[in-house]
């Protein structure tokens, strides 16, 4: 087979692509039949099943940015020598007094 360059070799590798998958003819058996090397039809399989799935991904998308969400709350921490106590928006304020004289009490 002589070499063909650019457009010309893509256009008659599309062809010989197109016709093996529709041949049922095995690589060794359909490069035979046409006298071309296996390694360079399957060379042409790859590069331009790549090129088509490289245009069917190239397409724009509509992209909707939201508002970024308000960071939580993160509420207060109480240090107590090695105690931490987290205070979340909402605590019970009788409740840590409670744990506070806990803490804080006779042993």
């Amino acid at each position: 087979m002589a070499f063909k360059t650019g457009q010309a070799a893509s256009l008659v590798w599309r062809q010989h692509v197109e016709a093996f998958k529709k041949s049922g003819l095995t690589r060794p058996a359909y490069c035979r039949k046409h006298r071309i090397r296996i390694s360079r039809l399957d060379y042409w399989r790859r590069k331009l099943s790549g090129a088509g799935i490289a245009k069917e991904a190239a397409q724009w998308v509509p992209v909707t940015i939201a508002e970024e969400a308000a960071e939580a709350d993160p509420g207060i921490q109480l240090w107590i020598g090695k105690l931490r106590i987290e205070l979340r928006p909402g605590f019970d304020p009788k409740l840590l007094s409670e744990i506070l004289r806990a803490v804080n009490g006779p042993c």
